[in-house]
């Protein structure tokens, strides 16, 4: 019974860890970006295509994950307190109010990472825990 006990404690654990680290959501641009960092302000005028530039006056290109996507909801409610779907109205307005375009769309992490990577001036977001040397972190979400 005492393994049985302990075994259920370190698979909560283990659980509750990996649920610490997904939580992370780190927001990435090109290595070669001289953007030392960006704002939680900065984004949110990115991502709902008030601003066209970061903050060093470099124009930006933003990427965004398919409506639906569990990162996508979480980056949305923690950056602009905003629900998914209310995100998805806001743009289906825009488009046709003022013509502005969406963030391009992007189909998982790794063409995340692949397409910030590859590309001057980008912006995109991604899980914690699959950052490496490929992209240069700009900012941390917890």
């Amino acid at each position: 019974m005492k393994i049985f006990y302990r075994a259920f404690s370190i698979a909560i654990l283990l659980g509750m860890l990996a649920n610490i680290a997904q939580a992370e959501i780190v927001l990435i641009t090109n290595k070669a970006s001289k953007l030392p960092g960006i704002t939680l302000e900065e984004v949110g005028k990115l991502y709902l295509g008030k601003s066209k530039s970061f903050s060093n006056g470099e124009r930006a290109s933003v990427a965004d994950y398919s409506p639906g996507v569990d990162i996508r909801q979480q980056f949305y409610k923690k950056t602009l307190k905003m629900t998914d779907s209310e995100v998805s109205r806001y743009w289906a307005k825009r488009k046709f109010t003022r013509k502005l375009k969406p963030p391009k769309i992007i189909s998982d992490d790794k063409a995340m990472k692949q397409w910030v990577a590859s590309a001057p001036n980008t912006l995109g977001y991604i899980d914690g825990t699959l950052i490496d040397n490929s992209v240069k972190v700009l900012l941390i979400i917890p």
